[in-house]
């Protein structure tokens, strides 16, 4: 899935959907990145024995955007099985909620809930933690030797790269 390969235009309007919605067009694209041209070998790194692997990193990312899917939305995700696998259903997780979320008006966005929480404890909740997970796995990738492609998480842009295919 190349839905976060770029940061999508900005939002028409300024309202608490838009602005949510853009909080998870940018943990799609840092997650995009971060996990771009991942090998077998690094879904299996771990720096130490006490913390978790990229793959459960991964995993665990998984994990709490389907909470948030399954609370929110009510849909749901059955659980891939292979690193990869996971990676493109975190993806299409993350594109499923913006485009749920996009749709609605500031009003349906109070009435979503969370553990019987408010919208609120989503951003502060599980978004937030997501996007702490994803630099991990920038972290872990670069000590296991493969470190993440160029992209600006600023701008939005994918990695710029020369005729010769490396980055600029």
């Amino acid at each position: 899935m190349d839905d976060f390969y770029r940061i999508p235009d900005y939002p028409t309007r300024l309202t608490g959907t838009s602005v949510l919605t853009r909080m998870l067009d940018g943990l799609g694209f840092r997650f995009y990145w971060s996990t771009e041209g991942l090998r077998p070998e690094d879904y299996s790194f771990r720096p130490g024995a006490d913390t978790r692997s990229i793959e459960e990193l991964v995993k665990h990312i998984w994990g709490l955007l389907n909470w948030v899917s399954s609370s929110a939305l009510e849909k749901p995700y059955k659980s891939p099985d292979s690193g990869e696998a996971v990676r493109e259903q975190v993806l299409e997780i993350v594109y499923d909620l913006r485009s749920a979320l996009i749709a609605m008006n500031d009003e349906d966005l109070q009435k979503l809930r969370i553990r019987d929480k408010p919208f609120w404890h989503i951003i502060n909740g599980p978004v937030s933690d997501a996007l702490t997970h994803v630099g991990q796995i920038n972290s872990f990738r670069r000590l296991a030797g493969n470190p993440v492609p160029g992209a600006n998480v600023f701008t939005g842009e994918p990695p710029q790269t020369q005729p010769d295919g490396s980055e600029v």
